[in-house]
This record gives structure tokens, C-alpha cells and sequence, in this order.
């Protein structure tokens, strides 16, 4: 988080030479830990194009191989784009969303070193802060593949500010993957962690918008209009959010790791509790 937030990553700005340098960085942590590419490469490039110019965006993307269900898959996305700098003033997305892409490198190291039963994709959108770019060109891209998803787990801000004390989450098709019985007892799941979390965000909007509903606030908008089931991380808005006070030294590093270590459990549990689908011969 400290690194991918640091002054020369200059805010990690959609399709800036600062965005190949977190790229870069991603990349590297996963070659490091031995995380495969995905589909032999870990860029996997798209295309945006507006009246006025055409951009080329990189998702980063590794893999596990699960050891019962190698080809049904769990993704766990964040993104790793920022707003850049304007004029002088860098807006550094410690916790927007530097702390979401360091908490996915963390699992990916750990999960490498010991694989799930499902097999695993790591997704690092880019083009997150411009209308979702990332992940609607990963559902694009894997049409083929979006059958085989259980479920995404996304991760966007969770380290928030000094004053932050409480994880949210939302969900939706849970019911669709896991058993009945399970599902009350994932409910319970928060009440084993360190930190306070709850389901349903506060209040009803995001990125200043009070319209806007969470459903709709990060990557996972793209796997829920394609009907897979997900679960969103995340400390909601905040006073540092979207300002260049969402620095490193201003995030709440003990509630990160603890944060960290609660959504491991959870993707531990789903892990061990999604029913997987049978195929007959």
C-alpha cells in the first residue's frame, strides 16, 4: 500500500506512464510469490476510445489452480487505478485503492503457498475511476468463461482514515452458491473478527453522488449485471476520500490488517462451502 501510494506513483492515473509503473509493480509481486499469469500473460490490454482521443488501459491478472474444482473459479478483484495529479496535487488512493490492490497481493502470496479447493483469479482493473473500465472489459474479454465464475469478491478502501472503525459489506446470490444452513452461519462470521463489520454500507450513495446506490460503486456492478454472485468490501466514504489527504500516512494501518485478515476468513469460508456444479458424463 505505502509503495503502489508513494509520490512516484503520481496518483496511478488511467493510462499514464505512472500506470505502468504500478502495473509493473503488481506484476512483479506476483512473479515473486510464484502466481501464475492468467490465460498465459498477466496484462491483459483493452481498449477505450472517446470522441476526442483513445486510450489504452492493462488489467493485471494472476492465477491459482484449485486443487478440487480447477476449472470453477472465485475472483477477487480490486482496482489499482487513482485520480493522477492535477497541477501540483497528487491524489496518492492510499486507501482509494492501493489498500484493496496490497490486501489482493497478500492473498495471492498466501494462496500460492497453499491453494483453495477452487481455483483462484486475481484481477487488478484499471480504469476503475472512469466508469468501471476494467472490470467490464474482463467480463468482455472472459464471456466464455463467466459461467465457470462463482463468485467475485471485490475490495475497494479498506483502510479508510485514522477515525475508521467499522468494515461494510453487501452482497447478493449468496443463497445461489452456498446452503441455507451456511448462510446464517456466514452471517456470524463478523462477530469472530477484530474489527467491527457490518452488512449494508452507510448511507446510500458514494463518490458524491447520494444517488448513487453501492450496488453499483465498484468493479462488482460489472459480475452483478451479469448475475454472478458477490460480496463488496469496503469502509465507504470517508474525509479523506478523493482528496490528496488519502495518503499512506493518513490511513488506519492496524484496522487494514485486521481488515485484511476478516476477508481472508470469509474467502476461506466460501472456499470450503460453495457447492460446486457436478458435471455428469
Amino acid at each position: 500500500m505505502k509503495m503502489l501510494s508513494a509520490d512516484n506513483m503520481a496518483g496511478r492515473k488511467f493510462a499514464s506512464t505512472e500506470s505502468t509503473q504500478a502495473q509493473n509493480y503488481i506484476i512483479a509481486s506476483l512473479v515473486n510469490n510464484n502466481v501464475q499469469s492468467f490465460q498465459k500473460k498477466y496484462r491483459h490490454p483493452f481498449t477505450f476510445k472517446s470522441f476526442i482521443f483513445e486510450k489504452e488501459g492493462n488489467n493485471i491478472i494472476g492465477y491459482v489452480k484449485g486443487t478440487r474444482f480447477p476449472n470453477q473459479y472465485i475472483v477477487l478483484s480490486a482496482h489499482y487505478d487513482h485520480l493522477g495529479q492535477k497541477g501540483s496535487k497528487i491524489y496518492n488512493g492510499a486507501d482509494d485503492n492501493a489498500s484493496g490492490t496490497a490486501a489482493i497481493l497478500a492473498f495471492a502470496e498466501a494462496i500460492a503457498k497453499q491453494p483453495l479447493k477452487y481455483s483462484v483469479i486475481f484481477l487488478f482493473t484499471d480504469g476503475e475511476e472512469v466508469n468501471l473500465l476494467g472490470a467490464k472489459a474482463f467480463i468482455s474479454q472472459q464471456k466464455l468463461l463467466l459461467p465457470q465464475i462463482k463468485l467475485n469478491i471485490n475490495i475497494d478502501m479498506i483502510a479508510g482514515s485514522k477515525s475508521t472503525n467499522k468494515l461494510y459489506y453487501i452482497d447478493k446470490r449468496l443463497d445461489t452458491i452456498l446452503p441455507q444452513d451456511k448462510i446464517k452461519h456466514l452471517r456470524l462470521l463478523s462477530n469472530s473478527s477484530a474489527i467491527r463489520i457490518k452488512r449494508g454500507f452507510k448511507g446510500g450513495g458514494y463518490r458524491g453522488n447520494r444517488t448513487t446506490s453501492f450496488i453499483n460503486a465498484s468493479d462488482h456492478a460489472s459480475f452483478n449485471r451479469k448475475h454472478i454472485p458477490f460480496i463488496y468490501f469496503g469502509v465507504g466514504e470517508h474525509k479523506n476520500y478523493h482528496t490528496i489527504n488519502d495518503e499512506f500516512n493518513n490511513v488506519n494501518l492496524s484496522f487494514f490488517i485486521h481488515a485484511c485478515q476478516s476477508i481472508f476468513q470469509y474467502l476461506t469460508f466460501f472456499d470450503e462451502n460453495i457447492e460446486p456444479v457436478i458435471i455428469k458424463t
